[in-house]
């Protein structure tokens, strides 16, 4: 199994591994009634009693393809198995994903590689590509230079991990919307199972460009009103609610006016994570360079207080090697094994929202094929399937999409290189 698909030190498991603009307010006219409401609500939040019980019980696992007893005539000798995991707490496979991406002056700097895919944007940033003014910590003033061009910038990089992220996630049941922030927060696509939507929606952050201070409070608290269904977006009641949110950076708005880094903004923004881990939402941080780095307070309490997780990246590009490790559904380990013939799977990717794909290697005739899970509680749970397989002429074409796929992702990772 390839490196770039391992998550756990385990010597034997494998485990897992990406419109039309809404119109926004102007900075400084955020929708406070809205969150006003978000805030009311959480008081009617039914509690979950069953949290306590449930922690012990068994991770949900389904195999969704091939079906039990199922009979498989191809020329390959390997199988794809698709299916879905959740913890014994998910009431249902519904997932709603906020990507919250920061466009400050700052995600001009360099990330560390080219970016491949961007090769259509130019070579300067021109006007709009600002880079990060001197900012103050302390009396200290910190902040570089900015990047040749965007497509080596930290704001690629933030769009790359997204797109990647967005590739393996199951639409039918996953929305996805996508929230910018710098001097303001603004909506850019409502939650939706579009994906096509998304991607635009991220094009449209590349063409913005990176601009003004960090309001990070302002992209969380947009994030919540919209996983809630207070703004833009349908609500969904069963859906599990999450923000990923990208930084290079530490609030710097709107005390310190996009200039210093005030504690006051720093509370801001963890009160507004506390404030959605209340409603059930976990916010998982990605703080990416050196100057997120020196100074993680905000990025580390808004993943405590939000019950999410703090993912620090020194080289900014290394964000899409990690950007999937993150586990939604609260499964993060899965593991595939032929029991016939005693091996695991050849490939076998873990999708953030749950759903898993590997390829299996199968022998003619009777197979069992057995589906291992961990949950990030430790509690562990397993499904079989029998499958019966039999050489033929025909080719499985979910199988070398699937192969296909995994081999370019692969190689994305191993392009670009990683730090030490």
């Amino acid at each position: 199994m390839p490196d770039l698909l391992l998550h756990h030190e385990d010597p034997a498991p494998q485990s897992r591994n990406q419109k039309g603009t809404v119109p926004l307010p102007e900075r400084g006219q955020f929708p406070f009634l809205v969150f006003g409401l978000c805030l009311l609500s959480l008081f009617f939040l039914p509690l979950d009693t069953s949290l306590s019980v449930s922690q012990a019980a068994e991770p949900k696992v389904q195999v969704l393809s091939p079906k039990d007893g199922s009979q498989i005539t191809q020329d390959q000798n390997i199988i794809f198995v698709s299916g879905k995991v959740a913890s014994s707490a998910a009431r249902s496979p519904n997932v709603d994903i906020a990507l919250v991406i920061d466009l400050s002056g700052s995600t001009s700097q360099y990330a560390g590689v080219d970016f491949g895919e961007f090769s259509q944007l130019p070579d300067n940033l021109g006007s709009s590509g600002l880079g990060r003014p001197q900012i103050s910590i302390g009396g200290m003033g910190i902040g570089g230079p900015p990047s040749r061009n965007l497509r080596n910038s930290i704001l690629a990089a933030e769009v790359a991990a997204s797109r990647r992220l967005l590739l393996q996630l199951n639409s039918q049941t996953t929305r996805v919307g996508v929230i910018s922030f710098s001097e303001g927060a603004r909506l850019l696509q409502p939650l939706t199972h579009d994906f096509e939507q998304v991607r635009r929606a991220l094009d449209d952050i590349l063409r913005e460009g990176p601009h003004g201070g960090t309001n990070m409070v302002e992209g969380i608290r947009m994030g919540i009103t919209e996983l809630m269904g207070l703004g833009v977006s349908e609500k969904r009641v069963d859906a599990i609610k999450v923000e990923f949110l990208l930084t290079d950076g530490f609030p710097t708005l709107p005390i310190g006016a996009g200039k210093r880094a005030a504690p006051e903004d720093t509370n801001l923004a963890i009160n507004a994570a506390r404030l959605a881990g209340k409603a059930g939402i976990k916010v998982h941080v990605f703080a990416l360079g050196d100057e997120a780095l020196s100074f993680p307070r905000a990025a580390v309490g808004i993943a405590k207080e939000s019950g999410g997780t703090y993912t620090p990246v020194s080289r900014p590009a290394d964000v899409l090697a990690v950007v999937e490790n993150i586990s939604v559904v609260g499964v993060d380990y899965v593991q595939l094994v032929n029991q016939t013939l005693g091996q695991k799977a050849t490939h076998l990717r873990l999708a953030a929202d749950g759903f898993f794909s590997a390829a299996v290697q199968v022998a003619e005739g009777k197979n069992q094929i057995d589906v291992y899970v961990r949950a990030s509680d430790g509690s562990s749970g397993r499904d079989t399937i029998t499958v019966f397989y039999q050489t033929g002429n025909q080719k499985s074409l979910d199988l070398e999409v699937f192969l296909e796929r995994e081999k370019k992702l692969k190689l994305e990772v191993e392009r670009l290189g990683r730090t030490p």
